[in-house]
C-alpha cells in the first residue's frame, strides 16, 4: 500500500487509514514536500518508527531532486526515522508530445537515478531501491 503525491495530504483519510495497516507501506513525494510535512506524515504513518515500516518514494526529476533531497535525508537523520529511500524516476519526468501522449525520456530517467545515488552517497545515506514501470509495447 503506498499514498500518493497528491493524496499525502497530512488531515487526509489516507494518511489516517495508513495508520493502522501492519504492513509495510510507502509514500511518494516531490520537490513540493518539505521536511515538516514529511516528519509528520512520517510520524502519521509509522508512529512506533518499526524499521522497513515505510518507504520514501521519491520522485522529483534530477535538478529538483539534488537541491530538495538532502533537506529531507537530514530531517529525517536528525529525528532518527528509520525510512527505506525509493526512487521513482519515471514520474519525476514525464511530458506530453504534441499528440497528446504521456511518455519519459530515457536519459532523464537516467539522470534522475544518477542524482539519487549521488545525493545518498552525499549524505551517507542508504538508497534502498528503484521503482521502475515499462512495457514491451509500443507506447510513444
Amino acid at each position: 500500500v503506498w499514498v500518493g503525491e497528491r493524496t499525502r495530504d497530512l488531515d487526509s483519510a489516507h494518511l489516517e487509514f495508513c495508520r493502522g495497516v501492519g504492513n509495510p507501506l510507502g509514500v511518494k513525494i516531490s520537490d513540493k514536500c518539505t521536511p515538516d510535512e514529511l516528519l509528520s506524515t512520517i510520524n502519521t504513518m509509522n508512529p512506533q518508527n518499526i524499521p522497513g515500516k515505510i518507504s520514501i518514494i521519491v520522485r522529483m526529476g534530477a535538478e529538483k531532486l539534488r537541491k530538495n533531497l538532502p533537506e529531507l535525508i537530514r530531517a529525517v537523520q536528525r529525528e532518527g526515522k528509520a525510512v527505506v529511500w525509493i526512487s521513482d524516476p519515471v514520474h519525476g519526468n514525464t511530458r506530453v508530445t504534441k499528440s497528446g501522449y504521456k511518455t519519459r525520456d530515457f536519459d532523464n530517467v537516467r539522470a534522475e537515478l544518477t542524482a539519487f545515488f549521488d545525493v545518498h552517497d552525499e549524505m551517507g545515506s542508504h538508497p534502498g531501491g528503484m521503482h521502475l514501470e515499462m512495457t514491451g509495447e509500443d507506447v510513444t
